[in-house]
């Protein structure tokens, strides 16, 4: 993607390249308790919206972009220091329109606006291209750096405008002239992201790189796939040793992963909490569960799970909150105290109710709570003992009644309890996942129709037919400076593919294979690095026919429950399971009739073999290793 459109030649790099405090850091203050003047900064910031930026051209002023977190550290930092210096406030005041966005509220803008990290401090034109971006910046460096760019603009106005125009105009020559890859998706493919996985392993620490370590939830996974198919115990070595050194990210009093590491063996954490990265954890420690009995991974799960739902889960329990921060702040009269995270972590449960808890963004955002949604689907199924089916599928339930809109997908928030910004892939990818593995969990088909009117809003909006993949917002009339860019995100491409799978292979419509097909291909022929662990995933999943899980039998049938039961539990990945009630379901699937037996049945499926019919719920396991010995 675009980024520092105009800066070839035009403005200086030493404010790109060289300036120190513009790195995003925890060391960004040395102070543990400190007090500030807890004055609001008058900084009059205006939202993105058509008006800001026409507002913009006609003072013919640039812009400052503040992309920011609410639970982002340097973020507080440069709050409390460069936004409330007076000179500061003073040039943006009179001389530019500065714009504050929040990067959870806006995926859109970040994915085109973000340099590095947080916060991401842009300059830009009167029309939104990029002259300028930091990160962090002290005064006296934003202050140069907005002189600086001013200076340019008023001697090089025209080169500049010239400039973007012309990129533009190549974007939208791209766009006509491209076409739809047809990459023939091979197995060996994903023997390669696995090569790729191993080099980059560090084998002292885990993870899948030198430092800082962050989660690669996907990488576990793909590892765990692996190592059930080949029993090569380098794979869940790899996987194992990751999540045993990830456990130093875990709060050792409430429970919950920080966000990252900045060294190497997992030390000096950044201690915001993230919805998603719950989510994906859970289903990373229960996997490991399930591989290896070990009540250590079963332990973070339930200590993860306790921690959501203390300090995330809505109390009226419409949704998920976003994340909790880092920081303490409290207000005492005119001055304002705030608590680092590394001092505040540091402390116990007592010290810690002393001061009080940080803060959580209690916005409950559509995408993130698909993914914790499905999280507590999976451990529900195997940890029916957590009690956690009737809440989940409450919030599930909450969720599409008052955000999906027929044609227009799943809204991203709701503001004043109206729903906004709908159709971001995210959003729709994550949210149908949490339906298709609501259906699986309860056996309802209802859930999967849901899921497939969703899946076809969002294939009718945002995806390329002629290039393939899918864009990740809708295309709108207006669209104010780099949101023009038409940006496809390989990760949520991908994830697409992998829902597309599991509709397709559970409704066998190959509309949904077809979609699949073609949203991989442009994955695996761009020129941009691909997410490993995802990319192996979604061509497993491409090639390898899941395992199928069936139960004929009455919903009211005691058996038939203890079956559906022990087949959710069966630990076979990306198995899929379904229960058929012969007085109202079809009991064909593919060229399979399922015969219709008084007593409730169960059956193991590969695309080539079923097991025997069984009755017990204790033969699953059995069943399982014979189906899957002749299969091989």
């Amino acid at each position: 993607m675009p980024i520092r459109f105009l800066s070839n030649g035009l403005i200086s790099i030493l404010f790109l390249l060289s300036c120190a405090s513009c790195q995003p850091s925890r060391s960004v203050s040395n102070a543990g308790l400190y007090s500030a003047t807890g004055k609001t900064p008058e900084i009059q910031w205006a939202s993105w919206q058509e008006e800001t930026f026409r507002a913009a051209q006609e003072r013919d002023v640039l812009i400052l972009l503040d992309l920011t977190a609410v639970w982002c550290h340097a973020c507080h930092v440069m709050d409390e220091t460069t936004y409330s210096d007076p000179s500061i406030v003073a040039v943006l005041n009179s001389r530019f329109i500065s714009i504050r966005v929040d990067t959870d509220q806006r995926p859109d803008i970040e994915a085109r606006y973000r340099h590095g990290g947080w916060p991401t401090t842009s300059i830009l034109l009167p029309t939104g291209e990029i002259v300028f971006q930091g990160n962090y910046l002290e005064p006296e460096d934003l202050k140069q750096a907005l002189e600086e760019s001013e200076k340019l603009y008023r001697e090089n106005k025209e080169t500049l405008l010239s400039q973007a125009a012309n990129i533009w105009a190549s974007v939208n020559a791209a766009r006509k002239a491209r076409s739809q890859p047809t990459t023939v998706i091979q197995s060996k493919m994903a023997d390669q992201m696995r090569v790729m996985i191993e080099q980059n392993f560090d084998q002292v620490n885990g993870g899948f790189q030198d430092f800082p370590k962050f989660f690669e939830p996907d990488a576990i996974t793909f590892l765990f796939g692996r190592y059930h198919q080949s029993q090569d115990d380098a794979l869940k070595r790899m996987a194992l040793l990751t999540l045993q050194q990830q456990r130093k990210l875990v709060d050792p009093v409430w429970g919950g992963f920080y966000r990252y590491a900045e060294k190497a063996n997992w030390t000096q954490p950044h201690f915001e909490k993230m919805l998603h990265l719950q989510a994906m954890n859970l289903q990373n420690y229960l996997e490991a569960y399930q591989v290896t009995g070990d009540i250590v991974y079963r332990e973070v799960v339930e200590e993860t799970i306790h921690y959501a739902r203390r300090f995330l889960m809505d109390p009226q329990e419409t949704g998920f909150w976003a994340s909790q921060d880092a920081d303490i702040k409290e207000m005492t009269g005119s001055q304002r105290l705030v608590m680092e995270g590394e001092k505040y972590f540091k402390l116990g449960i007592e010290g810690r109710l002393a001061i009080g808890t940080p803060s959580v963004d209690r916005t409950i955002y559509t995408g993130w709570n698909g993914i914790m949604l499905k999280s507590f689907l999976k451990v529900h199924q195997v940890l029916p003992s957590q009690n956690l089916l009737p809440i989940t599928l409450k919030m599930v339930n909450h969720l599409y009644r008052h955000r999906y809109e027929a044609g227009k997908g799943m809204a991203h928030r709701e503001v004043n309890g109206q729903p906004q910004d709908f159709g971001l892939l995210r959003d729709q990818v994550w949210f149908a996942g949490a339906l298709v593995e609501a259906a699986m969990t309860t056996g309802k088909t209802d859930y999967i129709e849901k899921a497939e009117q969703l899946t076809k809003d969002f294939v009718a909006l945002l995806e390329d037919t002629q290039g393939g993949g899918f864009y990740d917002r809708p295309d709108r009339s207006s669209a104010e400076g780099l949101l023009k860019f038409p940006h496809k995100s390989l990760k949520e491409n991908l994830r697409a593919v992998m829902l597309l799978l599991d509709l397709y292979y559970v409704t066998e419509d190959s509309f949904y294979r077809d979609v699949a097909e073609r949203t991989l291909q442009y994955v695996l022929s761009s020129s941009d690095q691909l997410p490993l662990g995802l990319s192996g995933l979604a061509i497993d999943r491409f090639v390898r026919y899941p395992v199928n899980v069936v139960v004929v039998g009455s919903r009211s049938d005691k058996q038939t429950g203890r079956l559906f039961e022990e087949g959710l539990k069966l630990y076979a990945p990306g198995k899929i399971v379904r229960l058929l009630d012969p007085k109202v379901d079809s009991l064909t699937i593919g060229d399979i009739t399922f015969p219709r037996i008084k007593e409730s049945t169960a059956y193991i499926c590969t695309d080539t073999i079923c097991s025997q019919p069984f009755h017990q719920a204790t033969e699953f396991f059995m069943r399982y290793q014979d189906v899957m010995k002749q299969a091989s």
